[in-house]
């Protein structure tokens, strides 16, 4: 565990030197002058002032930060290097004859739609609403998507994980049993040579306090997070005590459940660790209970004053009194016009954002939970199912989680050699 976690890619030098580049860039409200403006070149392919315009805004629109000046320079760099790097992943994906299916990219907008809270089969509907254009979100998982099947295809063969080395996992957790571990995320902000060390730490500090503020740590670490980590919003998983370095398991022996460490300085960089559960090992856990949702959604104007708010707060209340089953949404979503309510799908507490688990965890079959408040909709939610975990150590998941981490390093070596072999160019 520890080699993953310092394990850090190394960002070419000319992409930090580009932000200078960007930094007339602004957000326009649609297609002007100069959008198409080339701002990066990767091996021939075009990286445009509008490509990163979008990105930028998918960013502010999925972690819901403010769009303010300040923020909008912070996330010019991050939003470039992200490009560059989707356009080697499907650069080095094409010369290999590596592509992903409509059916695989399908499969990959329902899980967003789940854990956007978005009703089946309504993405394209739903995300120009929320300030993201469905077809750059697409192309950006495309990108992931086909790079993932790539390093699979490179790497799957020789990362076959031996019956012996689960047997070593396995008699490891046993011997365990009874201690504590940690369910963990992690923003990392890494720092490859002593000119970066200020600005690695204030950019940590920025996003420690939009953490505080905005409360949104799957989000914030895909954007943020440069680790092995971020694409799956720096979700690590279970870690037992002992297995990081002694920095960070001091400064996470503090933290409650649902609760974020201040910047740590450790190797490669500032962490912001993120406590999402603990429990004695080779025990079940609640945050693996799987619950079929269905939800009631009022929206509220991008601009709504807190009256409005606390007016749909109120009717949220009220409405919540009506429902008595699951059954009863869809009408009364149609009674209501309520765009985006209805059935969310079955999903793991784990994999939604805190606020919303918070008020979902406790509830049974067919009990409703109190109004939500987010920056764009109130939101009631109904429980259709629940599915208790089984406890005990599953040797299937125990190889899974050895696999992962092997193939993480190795695509973010893989990376790290397509960087260094590119011809990068600013303009």
């Amino acid at each position: 565990m520890r080699s993953l976690l310092t394990f850090l890619p190394q960002l070419s030098r000319s992409i930090l030197l580009a932000t200078a580049l960007l930094a007339t860039l602004t957000l326009p409200t649609s297609a002007q002058d100069g959008s198409l403006r080339i701002v990066a070149v990767v091996n021939d392919e075009v990286v445009s002032v509008r490509d990163v315009v979008e990105r930028m805004r998918m960013t502010f629109a999925t972690t819901g930060i403010p769009d303010t000046p300040e923020i909008r320079r912070q996330l010019r760099e991050q939003a470039l290097r992200v490009l560059v790097d989707e356009r080697l992943y499907m650069q080095e994906s094409k010369k290999r004859g590596i592509s992903v299916s409509q059916e695989e990219l399908d499969r990959t907008i329902e899980s967003v739609e789940r854990q956007m809270n978005i009703p089946p089969g309504r993405f394209d509907q739903v995300a120009p609403r929320m300030g993201i254009d469905p077809g750059a979100f697409i192309e950006n998982v495309r990108a992931n998507l086909t790079w993932s099947r790539l390093v699979r295809a490179r790497f799957f063969a020789g990362s076959t994980i031996s019956e012996p080395e689960i047997d070593e996992a396995v008699a490891k957790l046993r011997a365990s049993a009874g201690q504590t571990e940690d369910l963990l995320s992690e923003i990392v902000i890494p720092v490859d040579n002593p000119e970066q060390e200020e600005a690695a730490r204030q950019t940590a500090t920025q996003v420690s306090q939009q953490l505080r503020e905005r409360g949104n740590f799957a989000a914030l670490a895909r954007q943020f997070s440069r680790g092995a980590t971020a694409a799956n919003g720096g979700d690590i998983g279970w870690v037992q005590r002992g297995s990081l370095p002694d920095e960070l398991d001091a400064a996470i022996a503090k933290l409650e459940r649902n609760s974020f460490t201040e910047p740590v300085r450790s190797t490669g960089g500032y962490y912001i660790m993120g406590l999402r559960d603990r429990r004695r090992i080779a025990e079940a856990s609640p945050e693996d209970v799987k619950i079929g949702l269905s939800q009631i959604m009022l929206g509220l104007a991008p601009n709504a004053q807190a009256s409005d708010v606390e007016a749909t707060m109120a009717l949220a209340r009220t409405v919540r009194d009506s429902i008595s089953k699951c059954e009863d949404i869809e009408p009364l979503a149609r009674e209501l016009k309520a765009q985006g309510s209805g059935a969310i799908g079955t999903v793991r507490l784990t994999d939604l954002p805190d606020n919303f688990r918070a008020a979902i965890a406790d509830l049974k079959v067919n009990e409703t939970s109190q109004p939500v408040a987010v920056p764009r909709a109130v939101h009631l939610f109904t429980v259709c199912s629940r599915e208790e975990p089984k406890s005990g150590i599953d040797r299937n998941q125990v190889r899974n989680t050895l696999l992962q981490q092997r193939l993480a390093l190795m695509s973010q070596r893989y990376l790290q050699d397509l960087r260094r072999d590119a011809t990068i160019e600013f303009r």
